[in-house]
């Protein structure tokens, strides 16, 4: 298996979810590897890092780096697109996950952007999206959007912490009525 993890935005809990997901899969006795392809405002923030101590497992890298925290765009006048590529596809793991930095339109410069890793890589991709007013339209766009680039969904991963009111809890059901069987993950 060979997921791509995205998010509706950033901050919305992509590595934590990929640290349950590379925890619960490692637990079953999987050879699972984590592969961010860029990490900004690095190394204070290193999910890799996180990723790696909290799942238990040993294959955890970040590629390419830039100190300040900004869109990858800002950081990089050419990303080294083919090398991160070569790299993702070059892992014989089992299960390979692969977190992106923000959401899947974030511009790795000003010629590629994310949505295209998991295009080339032929990943499937999870985005995780928050438990809040607004969520269905988030999902909408992002599942619109991968349908419309040809990227493969595997499917949506809720974050609950987000949830602040009763309306919210309603979200999955209206996401599973617009786009059934899309609610792959809750945590």
């Amino acid at each position: 298996m060979r997921l791509f993890i995205s998010g509706s935005g950033t901050g919305v809990g992509k590595t934590f979810f990929s640290a349950l997901l590379a925890k619960h899969l490692h637990g079953q006795g999987m050879d699972v590897s984590y592969i961010k392809p860029v990490q900004t405002g690095y190394p204070a923030d290193d999910d890799a890092a996180f990723v790696k101590s909290f799942s238990g497992i040993k294959k955890a890298k970040t590629l390419f780096t830039a100190e300040p925290p900004l869109a990858p765009c800002l950081c990089f006048d050419r990303f080294p697109f083919e090398e991160a590529a070569a790299a993702v596809k070059a892992d014989d793991s089992e299960i390979v996950i692969v977190e992106g930095a923000g959401g899947i339109a974030v511009p790795l410069d000003y010629i590629r952007m994310t949505w295209e890793i998991p295009k080339e890589c032929g990943l499937e991709v999870i985005i995780v999206i928050p438990d809040r007013l607004g969520c269905v339209n988030e999902a909408v766009l992002n599942y619109s959007f991968l349908m419309e680039k040809g990227v493969r969904f595997n499917g949506f991963a809720m974050n609950r912490h987000f949830s602040a009111a009763e309306s919210d809890s309603k979200n999955s059901g209206i996401i599973e009525r617009i786009i059934p069987a899309s609610i792959a993950y809750f945590f």
